[in-house]
């Protein structure tokens, strides 16, 4: 039985940046964040191969490897995915999906040293007048932060609702009287018009009642939470399903677009159906 984690990879495209973290049993060995969202999948191949060329490994050589499978973009939760499956198919790699809300929420922790206790809320874009909005709850800088409640979409005057709600939940047995509750994602920056008043919210109305702090910087979680979620991800002889959450663009606007190719709507929506049911004729 092999000792440790052996050479790890972990794999983040959800939103914004490519982020590229390489370890063995645990110890950094390499860091790589592309802020350029729109040139990831030209990108990710090219420096996969010079990072395990400077490293002297080869690509087939990693035991694990974690990665981001939303929700976020569809295009960089598509290339980490099928890049993952890649390679567990020419090496021996076992393969951990990791969740992008957890990840940011789990930074929140980190860099702000989180006891347990304290809420941390995230918010993602989503697509225009659309965020991804989940709540976790801190269990200390050495726990990934736990989800709440499942993630949702709904819109930022809806979020900001629930977090105005959320002043007056109950507090966890074990904690202070009061605290913050954290609030970080792109959704907050995307929506500020929405958000602007979360600064207000700071004051104290009653010791029952939780403040709000945002953390409108903090859009991309850091090397140190991808790393502690790897390592308490559960990996497997199976590639990652994606977490896309919301719907995709190109299928709410196929029957916009089917004329163009000579169908009708209804047509295109038919055959797309008939090829999703379709069963595979090869795991490739």
């Amino acid at each position: 039985m092999q000792a440790g984690t052996g050479l790890e990879l972990v794999l983040n495209a959800a939103e914004g940046a490519l982020q590229i973290v390489v370890t063995e049993d645990e110890r950094l060995l390499c860091v790589q964040e592309w802020h350029k969202a729109d040139r990831a999948t030209e990108i990710l191949a090219p420096a996969l191969a010079e990072i395990c060329s400077t490293l002297g490994i080869a690509p087939t050589a990693f035991r694990r490897i974690a990665c981001v499978r939303g929700p976020g973009s569809f295009t960089g939760i598509r290339l980490v995915l099928t890049t993952a499956a890649a390679l567990r198919r020419v090496g021996q790699a076992r393969l951990a999906g990791l969740d992008y809300m957890q990840a940011l929420a789990t930074s929140a922790v980190l860099q702000r040293n989180l006891f347990y206790g304290t809420p941390v809320w995230v918010l993602t874009h989503a697509r225009r007048n659309l965020v991804h909005c989940q709540p976790f709850m801190s269990y200390g800088p050495q726990i990934p932060a736990q989800p709440a409640e499942p993630v949702d979409l709904c819109s930022p005057q809806e979020a900001l609702r629930r977090l105005e709600a959320a002043r007056h939940n109950p507090l966890p047995e074990g904690t202070a009287p009061h605290r913050y509750a954290h609030v970080c994602g792109s959704g907050l920056a995307r929506n500020a018009e929405v958000f602007a008043d979360l600064a207000g919210m700071r004051m104290v109305v009653a010791p029952e009642q939780t403040d709000i702090l945002a953390l409108p910087r903090l859009v991309c979680p850091d090397s140190a939470s991808l790393c502690l979620l790897a390592r308490h991800g559960d990996y497997f002889d199976a590639d990652i399903d994606p977490l896309y959450v919301r719907p995709c663009d190109a299928v709410e606007n196929l029957p916009q677009l089917a004329p163009r190719m000579g169908m009708t709507g209804d047509f295109a929506l038919a055959a797309l159906d008939s090829m999703l049911e379709r069963t595979p004729q090869s795991e490739i």
